[in-house]
C-alpha cells in the first residue's frame, strides 16, 4: 500500500472537515459537498463497501486524515465525512448529527429508497455545505458541546484503516487546500469586519454618553 499523500504547502492552520456526504447503502451517493480538491471522493468510495455496517459511530483512520461514519441501519442512510485526523471526532460527528437532522426533515423513507445516484444533489448539497462550515468554525466546538451525545464521544476511539483493506489496495488521498486557505481568509476578514463594527458602536456610545453627561 502507498503512503498516504503529503499535504500540500500552505494547509489550513486549524484542522478541518474536508468532505461530506449522504449515501445510501455504501454505494449510492445522495449528495455531497467538498471544501477543497482532491482525491478524497474516490478514495472515500474506495473505503465505504468494506465497513461493517453497524449503529455505533466509527472512525477510521489513514495517514493524516480520518473517515468519520453515523449509519441509520433501518433507512440504509449513510452520513460520512472525511476530515483531518487532529480534529478528533466530536465535531465531525456533530456535524453529522446535524446533517442526519436536516436530511430527516427534508425527506421521507420512499423519497430515499427511490432516489437515484446524486438524485438530491441540487436540493441538497447547500445543506452539507452550511454544516460543514458552522463546524469548521473557530467557535464550533462550543457549539458542539452543547450536544449531550456529541460530549460523550471518545476523541481517540478510531481505527486504523488498514484493517479493513485487501494487502494490495491503493487508496491515494490527496487534498488541495488553496479553496479552503481562501475560505479562511475571507471569513477572517468577515470577523475584522465585525469586530471593528462593535468597537466604533461601543466608542460611539461612550461618546454619546460622554456628551449627555457634559449638558447635564
Amino acid at each position: 500500500m502507498a503512503d498516504p499523500a503529503p499535504m500540500l504547502p500552505g494547509d489550513a492552520s486549524r484542522p478541518q472537515i474536508i468532505y461530506a456526504l449522504v449515501t445510501r447503502g455504501p454505494t449510492l451517493v445522495l449528495a455531497e459537498h467538498a471544501v477543497a480538491e482532491g482525491t478524497f471522493q474516490q478514495a472515500t468510495m474506495q473505503i465505504l463497501p468494506r465497513i461493517e455496517v453497524t449503529s455505533e459511530w466509527k472512525s477510521y483512520i489513514y495517514g493524516d486524515y480520518a473517515f468519520h461514519c453515523l449509519m441509520e441501519v433501518s433507512t440504509g442512510v449513510w452520513f460520512v465525512c472525511m476530515a483531518d485526523r487532529d480534529m478528533g471526532r466530536r465535531l465531525p460527528f456533530a456535524m453529522l448529527s446535524s446533517l442526519q437532522e436536516s436530511f430527516n426533515q427534508w425527506y421521507a423513507a420512499p423519497q430515499i429508497a427511490s432516489a437515484s445516484n446524486l438524485g438530491m444533489q441540487l436540493e441538497f448539497y447547500g445543506e452539507i455545505q452550511a454544516c460543514i462550515e458552522k463546524y469548521n468554525a473557530p467557535d464550533a466546538d462550543r457549539v458542539a458541546s452543547l450536544s449531550a451525545k456529541v460530549r460523550q464521544v471518545n476523541d481517540t476511539l478510531m481505527d486504523n484503516i488498514d484493517k479493513i483493506l485487501e494487502r494490495q489496495d491503493k487508496i491515494d488521498v490527496l487534498v488541495n487546500r488553496s479553496h479552503m486557505l481562501h475560505q479562511s481568509a475571507v471569513d477572517f476578514r468577515r470577523e475584522a469586519v465585525a469586530v471593528h463594527r462593535r468597537v466604533w458602536w461601543r466608542n460611539a456610545r461612550v461618546l454619546a454618553c460622554a456628551a449627555v453627561a457634559v449638558v447635564l
